[in-house]
């Protein structure tokens, strides 16, 4: 339970930072619903945004933990410090190289764009103005490691919230300095000052919280030993970014459909909300743990795997759901309007049904790094990518949107049946019949809750589509339904155990 407890720590303070995420989304919408602007700045602040997504869950830990677990006191004070300068100049290094050839990865990421002059230039301005965000990111990632190591798992976890608000301030400036009238340029400069805000905001107080005594100056003999660190930290990177390598993939198959890209970006957003809770968790907690194997040997994985499937699964299937009214009552105000919700929406259903596959992929890939298998994860992830792209490509014409939806699904199933299979071969997929009854007590409830929700979701059809706060209550209202009835079915079908939630609670 204490591993539980730890969890729930991280995924609560995650939670927070993606709802003022939304609440940063969302105020990008309205401003700029799907046009011109929009679809620069996606396409554009894709990488900057990536990089702290991907940074900001634990990615580093698989690198950093282990080159500095094997040292004492000052040597390795000097092994973190060796830890954090060289991942800061593979930051600026790489920087400099995507400010060189950011035509050439804009044309890789919206191949759709070069049709159309404005967006193209738009979103090589905005990339080449956030491209310190990638440093940034590297630097707040190993702090974080560094951070989780000394025990600090709160103040780490709650950087990215404070960097969402700088975000929210700086969108707040361009509302009262009008958005909507000023040329493209200054208004993606303006988001990028934001982003850069944020970015700069989460490192200082990563920093604040890593533990006094943890850096020193490092020595040659540190940095020659953390240089395997470099290395190391690709695997884990890979199969971190995974997720967001399949949007950049999908929205590249997107970039030919008319506010596609900001479509699917609005769509990938809300999807990203649990998959986020379950990668900061597995990065900060659950890896560790199994590193550590400071619990009964095969206890770990299964309430992992179990944790991953009770969270995403009733997730999905009420994004998949409510996709319409979820969309309407977050986004659609101002310069987002009802055909850029209806093209949000469609693109959210479809995406929705990947997000089991995708967490269920995270717990495997910690499981595997944990055991040293992280070969495995880049195969399988190297094997799913392609073929989630030709998926998509080939879809996105007859389906539209729903097509480079379908990519991503394809690329996370792939990814999945080979990493469970290589994990399974090797003895590193424990699933005890106590947690396969639960596994399936878990479908039985999605699927009872997906009824519910659907069959209410009809009767409430005119409250839902008047708009306001009626519809936001309307909403709110099917949500609430929508748990009560997943938890109660779980409960009766074995899903979920009184006697652990009972456990839970009092280790809280």
């Amino acid at each position: 339970m204490a591993l539980l407890r730890r969890a729930s720590t991280v995924a609560s303070l995650t939670l927070a930072s993606r709802l003022l995420g939304f609440a940063r989304d969302a105020g990008v919408a309205a401003l700029f619903g799907t046009g011109l602007v929009a679809d620069a700045s996606v396409a554009g602040l894709s990488l900057a945004q990536l990089s702290r997504r991907l940074l900001g869950e634990g990615a580093l830990n698989a690198a950093v933990l282990p080159a500095i677990a094997g040292a004492q006191g000052a040597a390795r004070r000097r092994r973190a410090g060796a830890a954090l300068l060289l991942f800061a100049a593979a930051g600026l290094a790489l920087a400099g190289l995507l400010w060189l050839f950011m035509p050439q990865v804009i044309a890789v990421l919206a191949p759709g764009f070069p049709d159309d002059g404005e967006r193209v230039a738009g979103a090589v301005h905005a990339g080449r103005l956030t491209v310190i965000c990638v440093p940034l990111a590297l630097v707040a990632g190993t702090l974080a490691a560094l951070a989780n190591a000394g025990g600090a798992l709160a103040r780490p976890a709650m950087a990215p919230a404070a960097a969402n608000v700088a975000v929210l301030i700086l969108l707040g400036l361009l509302w009262l300095a009008g958005a909507h009238e000023m040329a493209p340029a200054v208004a993606l400069a303006w988001l990028a000052a934001g982003v850069i805000a944020g970015a700069v905001t989460q490192v200082a107080l990563i920093f604040a919280a890593v533990p006094a005594g943890t850096l020193a100056l490092p020595s040659r003999g540190a940095l020659r030993a953390a240089l395997p660190m470099l290395a190391a930290a690709g695997p884990s990177l890979f199969a971190a970014g995974l997720p967001q390598l399949r949007f950049l993939i999908a929205a590249a198959a997107a970039s030919t459909i008319p506010g596609g890209v900001a479509a699917l970006f609005y769509a990938t957003r809300l999807v990203e909300l649990p998959l986020g809770l379950i990668g900061a968790s597995a990065g900060a907690v659950l890896l560790p743990a199994l590193a550590a194997r400071d619990e009964k040997a095969g206890t770990v994985e299964a309430q992992g795997m179990e944790a991953a499937l009770a969270l995403s699964l009733p997730a999905a299937l009420g994004l998949a759901v409510l996709a319409h009214p979820i969309v309407v009552v977050l986004f659609q105000r101002g310069a987002f309007g009802a055909e850029a919700a209806t093209l949000t929406a469609t693109t959210l259903s479809c995406l929705a049904l990947t997000l089991p596959l995708q967490a269920l992929e995270k717990i495997l890939a910690a499981i595997a790094f944990a055991a040293g298998f992280g070969r495995d994860v880049t195969r399988a992830a190297l094997i799913g990518l392609p073929v989630g792209a030709l998926a998509g490509f080939l879809t996105a014409g007859p389906l539209g949107l729903a097509g480079p939806a379908f990519g991503v699904l394809a690329a996370s199933l792939v990814s999945l049946a080979l990493l469970a299979g290589a994990l399974a071969r090797r003895g590193r997929l424990p699933l005890p019949a106590a947690s396969r009854r639960r596994l399936i007590g878990l479908g039985a409830a999605g699927l009872a809750m997906a009824g519910t929700i659907l069959l209410a979701a009809r009767l409430l059809a005119a409250p839902l589509a008047a708009g306001g706060l009626i519809a936001a209550g309307t909403l709110a209202c099917l949500v609430l339904t929508g748990m009560l009835t997943y938890g109660a079915t779980a409960f009766l079908c074995g899903g979920l155990s009184p006697a652990a939630l009972k456990a839970g609670l009092r280790n809280r």
